[in-house]
């Protein structure tokens, strides 16, 4: 009876062991499960910086230069070179009717 007492305890101390690990390996793998989606959110988020990174590096050697500066000039503010002719329409609208092949045209009558 001394030896089934201590086998059943035996057993029990067992099983106690067990269910404790399966629930700690189960929480491990959830643990690990949610630490691999964040890890491959913050890859994600990583890439997309690096990509605005490069661009805004190409940015800045792009703005220094003459080229944007004449550039940003005639966009803006309208900046005319010299020797340069500069339409303005009284009625951009009316051009809307046009195709662009037709715009095209009218704009190299224009220019002759």
């Amino acid at each position: 009876m001394n030896r089934s007492m201590n086998i059943k305890g035996f057993l029990v101390i067992i099983g106690t062991i067990l269910i404790v690990f399966f629930t700690l390996h189960i929480l491990m793998q959830n643990d690990l499960h949610r630490k691999a989606e964040r890890e491959a959110e913050l890859r994600s988020a990583l890439a997309k910086l690096e990509e605005e990174n490069n661009y805004l590096t190409s940015q800045m050697d792009i703005v220094g230069t003459e080229d944007y500066i004449v550039y940003t000039a005639i966009q803006n503010y309208s900046y005319v070179n010299r020797d340069d002719i500069r339409f303005e329409y009284s009625n951009p609208q009316a051009l809307d009717a046009y195709t662009e092949a037709e715009v095209r045209i009218l704009v190299e009558e224009m220019a002759q």
